[in-house]
Parts: structure tokens; C-alpha cells; sequence
């Protein structure tokens, strides 16, 4: 077989060059298509992701907002709670002080004046004794108490024999159990 070549150099590479162009051309527009599928793609998981974002910063809002409804209930509750622990710690037994103190004294002892200091932890008694002998009973069982320390027992108490007015004042030996 013979080939005839008729066509000048110039016309064979200008059609050289329209093969050229046309394939770069082709590839241009595929390039340009399959970068316009990868836009889409994008732009479709955009609105996917942007979506579940919403929805899980509405989630999160509204877990916030009902936890600090609980959180806020929690504290006034270990709020309460510790000031019930404070006031069951600063708690002292007055009574069990009451009841020694009165079955200490006998019918010749009448108090018109008992005083509690929790913070010097002391207590001021005054009262009327009937006789010196009833008061220095209450005197010496008091000083035998174990919820009595440091007893100040003036000796004005002691001047008088009958209807004695007499002031006590005694440091309290103070147990919160």
C-alpha cells in the first residue's frame, strides 16, 4: 500500500493542532463535569452535616436546659442539706443539762434565773434557798457533776442561814452527742 501525501506541512499541523484542541477540549469537559459532580457531592453533605448539626445543638440545648432545672434543684437541696448538717453539728442537748440540773435540786432550792451561754459555755444560776443546808447540798452535787466544771459559789451565798439569795455560775462541760 501507498500513501500520497498531498496536504503541505502547514495544513497537517494545523490539523495536528485541531486533534490537539479538540482532545483537550473533550478533557476540559469532562474535568469540567466531574468537578461539577464533586460540587454537588460537597454541597449535598454541607446540607447533611449543617442539618445534623442543627439538630444536635437543639438536642444539646435542651438537655442543657433540663439539667440546669435539675442542676439548680441539686443545690438547694445540698444547700438544705448542709445547713441541716450545720444545725445538727451546733445542736446541744439542753435538755439532758435541764433534767441533771433538776434532779439535783430539792424542795428547798427555787430558781428565778437560769442563764445558758453556749458561746462561754457557761451557765448563771439564781434562785432562792430555803436553808444553808439545802444549798450546799445543791452545791456539792452540782460540783459532782460530770456536766459542771469550774464552779463559782461566792460566799455571800453563806451569810445568811434561811432564804438565802444565791448566784451560781458554773462553766458547762458541753458533749453535741
Amino acid at each position: 500500500m501507498l500513501y500520497l501525501n498531498l496536504i503541505s506541512k502547514k495544513v497537517k499541523q494545523d490539523i495536528k493542532l485541531k486533534r490537539i484542541y479538540a482532545i483537550l477540549k473533550r478533557f476540559g469537559y469532562i474535568l469540567i463535569i466531574i468537578t461539577a459532580l464533586f460540587a454537588i457531592i460537597i454541597l449535598f453533605a454541607k446540607i447533611i452535616l449543617q442539618n445534623t448539626f442543627n439538630q444536635v445543638v437543639e438536642q444539646t440545648t435542651l438537655i442543657t436546659k433540663n439539667n440546669q432545672s435539675s442542676n439548680k434543684q441539686i443545690k438547694e437541696i445540698n444547700t438544705r442539706l448542709d445547713n441541716i448538717e450545720k444545725i445538727q453539728n451546733d445542736f446541744i442537748p439542753w435538755s439532758f443539762l435541764l433534767e441533771d440540773l433538776s434532779q439535783d435540786i430539792s424542795s428547798n432550792i427555787n430558781f428565778f434565773s437560769i442563764k445558758i451561754d453556749k458561746d462561754k459555755q457557761q451557765i448563771d444560776l439564781k434562785g432562792v434557798a430555803v436553808t444553808r443546808k439545802g444549798l450546799l447540798d445543791f452545791k456539792k452535787s452540782i460540783e459532782e457533776s460530770d456536766k459542771f466544771s469550774n464552779i463559782y459559789f461566792p460566799i455571800n451565798n453563806l451569810l445568811k442561814e434561811n432564804n438565802i439569795n444565791f448566784e451560781i455560775t458554773a462553766k458547762l462541760v458541753i458533749s453535741n452527742k
